[in-house]
C-alpha cells in the first residue's frame, strides 16, 4: 500500500489526493487548516483519513506533500523536521529550496495544472493529465516522486530553480499582471455601458485576472525580481508595436504581427 499524506486541500491539493484516492493500492491522508474542508473532503471519499501535522514524523507514509500557498509553504518547511520524502507544489522554486533546504529528502514541485479557482471545490477544474510537473531535487528522489506520483499522469521534468524561476516568470507571473492590467485598464477608460461590447477575445485574454488576489500578490513578491524583468521586456515590445501603430507602418505592422502569429502557432 502507497501512503500519501497531503498538508492543504485547496484545489491542487484536493485534486491531487482525489486522483490518486482512485488508484489501487493508494491512501491518502489529508490535512486541511480548516476542519470543515477536512470533513467535505472525508465525506467526498477524496482522502481516506486525515492527520495531524505535529505527528508527521510518526506517520509511516511514503511521501507528504505540501499543497499550501507559498508564503505558508515556505512557513511550513522552516518548521518541519522530517526524514520523509517531501514534496511542495508552489510556482516558485528559488526561495522554497532554501526554507526547505534542512530537509534531507525534499523536492520543490510543480504541476502547471492550476486554475483560477480556489477552495476544495476548486479541485474540480485542475487536470494533472499531460500537464507538466517540474521537479526541483536530487536525480534519486525526483526519480522517486515520478513514481509515486505516477497515477497522475503527467509530464514530470527536473529543472533546475533559477531556470524555472525565470521561465515562469514569462509565461505565468508576468501573465497575470497584463491580465490585470487590461482589466484596470478598461475599468477606467471605459463606463458601465461597455459590458455589451465585451467579446470571447477580452475574456480569454482577461481570464487568470479573476484569480485569488490574496495567492497571486504572494506569488509575484516571491518572484518579483524575474517578473519585473519580464514585464519590461513586454512592455519593450508593447512599446514596438505601439510606434508601428503610431507611425500609420502598414507593411511593419504586418510583418511584425504575422511574425508573432507564427511563433504563438508553435506553441
Amino acid at each position: 500500500m502507497t501512503r500519501i499524506a497531503i498538508w492543504g486541500l485547496g484545489a491542487i491539493g484536493a485534486a491531487m489526493a482525489e486522483q490518486l484516492s482512485r488508484t489501487e493500492g493508494y491512501e491518502v491522508l489529508g490535512f486541511d487548516i480548516n476542519p470543515v474542508t477536512i470533513r467535505e473532503a472525508l465525506a467526498a471519499g477524496v482522502i481516506r483519513g486525515a492527520f495531524n501535522p505535529a505527528e508527521i514524523n510518526a506517520l509511516p507514509i511514503d511521501l507528504l506533500v505540501v499543497a499550501v500557498p507559498p508564503k505558508e509553504t515556505m512557513a511550513v518547511l522552516r518548521d518541519l523536521q522530517t526524514n520523509n520524502l517531501v514534496v511542495d507544489v508552489a510556482s516558485i522554486k528559488q526561495p522554497i529550496m532554501q526554507a526547505a533546504n534542512h530537509l534531507p529528502h525534499f523536492v520543490g514541485g510543480h504541476p502547471m495544472a492550476g486554475t483560477d479557482e480556489t477552495g476544495f471545490l476548486g479541485r474540480k477544474k485542475v487536470r494533472f493529465n499531460q500537464a507538466s510537473f517540474f521537479l526541483v531535487g536530487n536525480d534519486a528522489d525526483c526519480r522517486r516522486i515520478m513514481t509515486l506520483l505516477s497515477p497522475l499522469d503527467s509530464r514530470f521534468e527536473t529543472v533546475d530553480a533559477t531556470e524555472h524561476d525565470a521561465l515562469i516568470a514569462l509565461t505565468s507571473d508576468a501573465t497575470h499582471l497584463i491580465a490585470q492590467a487590461l482589466v484596470a485598464t478598461l475599468a477606467v477608460n471605459a463606463s458601465g455601458e461597455a459590458r455589451p461590447f465585451i467579446g470571447p477575445g477580452f475574456r480569454d485574454t482577461t481570464r487568470i485576472a479573476a484569480a485569488n488576489p490574496e495567492l497571486w500578490t504572494q506569488i509575484l513578491l516571491a518572484n518579483r525580481v524575474a517578473t519585473t524583468e519580464a514585464v519590461t521586456n513586454f512592455m519593450i515590445e508593447l512599446q514596438r508595436l505601439w510606434e508601428l501603430l503610431v507611425d500609420n507602418n502598414a507593411a511593419e505592422l504586418l510583418a511584425a504581427l504575422t511574425a508573432i502569429q507564427q511563433i504563438r502557432r508553435e506553441y
